[in-house]
């Protein structure tokens, strides 16, 4: 199957409510997509649904050619991600965190030490290896989410708002560490935070009310509506 993620035609109900509807779209091996929305457009449940988090009312969805929902554990496996507010223990340290996610994915002995080493040194938090988590900033936090996302090496990185909520100068340390960390992976993203995502991928999916809206290069739609801005609110129903 040619896409490291295939989404073919997913909806997803809750009781009666429609909160995916027949999604299709492929990202290819390597491209870095963002999944654009405003609140309540669905952004969550398509990254559930890859995750395997949910299951889909109908359609189906890939990960490297495994069916989610039919092979779950290999799908899951290719898999790093970032879902909503990261929560980690508060007694743990970072270390100790890393080790007890990397058993967890089957890890051990002196490979998990080692990439623990490499993951805290990426994410900027090697000082802080045996801090524990509880006196961590929320910026700090997020940066131990996007280890335990990478510890695994996995080649498809699917992160829900990795910005959301932290200051200018958190969110400028996630996205250096983003762009040095999807280097050779295929990465997918939501955000609402549209000057991030030009900054940091080339394509994005715009979706509103569960359906998508488009799926372009971001310079296509700036030539089409002048700017990503006016596009996103033009084709979310945003009144300019």
């Amino acid at each position: 199957m040619d896409g490291s993620i295939v989404i073919e035609g997913l909806s997803k109900y809750y009781n009666s409510f429609l909160a995916l509807d027949n999604l299709s779209l492929k990202v290819r091996r390597n491209e870095d997509v963002a999944l654009l929305g405003p609140n309540g457009a669905g952004k969550t449940t398509t990254l559930k649904l890859l995750c395997g988090l949910l299951r889909p009312s109908s359609g189906t969805a890939y990960i490297n050619g495994a069916n989610v929902a039919e092979e779950r554990e290999r799908a899951v496996s290719m898999v790093g991600a970032i879902l909503e507010t990261p929560e980690f223990y508060p007694f743990f340290t970072p270390d100790e965190t890393l080790n007890y996610l990397g058993r967890l994915r089957k890890m051990h002995g002196r490979e998990l030490r080692h990439r623990i080493k490499e993951v805290l040194k990426l994410v900027g938090l090697e000082r802080w290896a045996n801090v524990r988590v509880e006196k961590f900033s929320r910026g700090m936090k997020q940066r131990l989410a996007l280890a335990q996302a990478l510890l695994h090496d996995p080649p498809i990185l699917i992160l829900d708002e990795p910005s959301l909520g932290l200051d200018p100068r958190g969110m400028m340390e996630v996205r250096e560490i983003l762009k040095e960390a999807r280097k050779g992976k295929t990465v997918f993203f939501a955000s609402h935070l549209l000057t991030e995502v030009a900054q940091i991928c080339k394509k994005v999916a715009i979706i509103d009310h569960g359906k998508l809206r488009a799926y372009d290069n971001i310079a296509h739609l700036k030539k089409k509506y002048r700017s990503l801005e006016r596009a996103y609110l033009k084709l979310t129903e945003v009144t300019i």
